[in-house]
């Protein structure tokens, strides 16, 4: 017994032109657990089949362009020439659109090019943006600094200054107690 794929295997056909000859002999399959198989008499009644279609085939083949049947080899060569200019049509337009296909391939290697150039200057204009974000804040910061190192100068000026003043007042006094001294002196000697 033959499975489904090895008849079709053995005869050159497709599985389903197998199952469609399965139904037309339908008493003469075996099924096993769900799956149809064929017997020797069923196999060679299939192949039997399939020749009787191909033989037909080769007749119709005959007819050619205008309906009456060939009877000579030269009608059959005209239908054979047809058949290669049809052929050879077919295998240009085939050619041509393959051609096309390569065209486009190019067109989308070359967007994509496109593409990763603009990839590549999105991410430098990105990189270049967060250089003057950091040099913005930078620069924020050296602000920032160089306002309190101010506050801090001014502190210290005014620190300075009422040091001096200090300084000054106390010169000043030291002064009057000298004068003082000098003129109390001078006041006992007189008294």
């Amino acid at each position: 017994m033959y499975t489904v794929e090895e008849v079709a295997t053995e005869l050159g056909v497709s599985k389903v032109t197998i199952y469609s000859k399965l139904k037309k002999f339908q008493d003469e399959v075996v099924v096993k657990q769900g799956k149809k198989y064929v017997t020797e008499k069923l196999f060679n009644l299939i192949k039997e089949d399939l020749n009787v279609k191909r033989n037909e085939n080769l007749e119709d083949i005959k007819v050619s362009i205008n309906g009456s049947i060939a009877d000579d080899n030269d009608d059959l060569s005209n239908l054979s020439e047809l058949n290669q200019s049809l052929i050879n049509t077919v295998i240009d337009q085939i050619k041509e659109k393959d051609l096309q296909l390569k065209n486009k391939d190019e067109q989308i290697k070359v967007k994509d090019d496109q593409i990763k150039n603009l990839q590549k200057l999105i991410e430098n204009s990105q990189i270049l943006l967060k250089q003057e974000q950091d040099k913005e804040i930078k620069k924020l910061s050296m602000e920032t600094h160089f306002e309190e190192v101010d506050k801090k100068l001014l502190e210290l000026k005014e620190k300075l200054e009422e040091r001096r003043k200090i300084d000054i007042e106390i010169k000043e006094k030291d002064k009057e107690k000298f004068w003082s001294r000098i003129f109390k002196g001078k006041k006992e000697i007189i008294n």
